[in-house]
């Protein structure tokens, strides 16, 4: 910063040299017209110093949406022998995910693909677990006719969860086309 400062001071006296100490006669026109030239250079600094920044903020925007353009992965599912692939195209083939390096990367696998993730081999087995005990067995139906509900109870008493039948029956109840199983 104090380089900066140090140069907007430099520039200043040396500003300050040009002009001669008059306001009439040759001298004052001369300041005149030296005043006229450093204000119209300061212009045409301020105008091509913005154009430069918006050049810089356009080319930046562009190149940030070029690359990535060009990094973007795009999901293409199961390889095809017959589709066209271009760069940064993802496919699986035989449990594995491939990512291609290139437009037309031909066959895969192949030096056009690159591999991204395989499926593991199977680990070893761990132990036998011991046997459960027996689940519960259904010893009778409560049957709701009106509600088109029937609910199981288990040997051990316990009631089971309640099937909604009514929508199976309406189905075939009063349809114009319905047909009776």
């Amino acid at each position: 910063m104090s380089d900066l400062l140090e140069g907007r001071v430099a520039e200043l006296e040396q500003r300050a040299a040009r002009f001669k100490l008059a306001t009439t006669g040759m001298e004052g026109w001369e300041n005149y017209f030296q005043n006229l030239i450093l204000q119209e250079r300061d212009y045409f600094f301020g105008l091509l110093a913005e154009l430069v920044a918006g050049l810089q903020r356009d080319f930046r925007d562009e190149t940030k949406a070029l690359i990535t353009e060009a990094l973007a992965q795009r999901i293409r599912g199961t390889f095809d022998s017959k589709a066209k692939y271009n760069l940064g195209d993802v496919c699986a083939h035989d449990g594995a995910s491939f990512i291609a390096r290139r437009n037309d990367p031909g066959p895969l696998p192949g030096s056009g693909w690159q591999l991204l993730a395989r499926q593991g081999s199977r680990g070893v087995a761990g132990p036998r677990g011991e046997r459960g005990p027996p689940g519960p067995i259904i010893s009778k139906w409560i049957v709701d006719r009106e509600a088109f509900t029937a609910t199981p109870v288990y040997d051990n008493g316990v009631f089971g969860p309640v099937l909604e039948l009514r929508s199976l029956f309406e189905q075939f109840n009063g349809a114009p086309n319905a047909t009776q199983p």
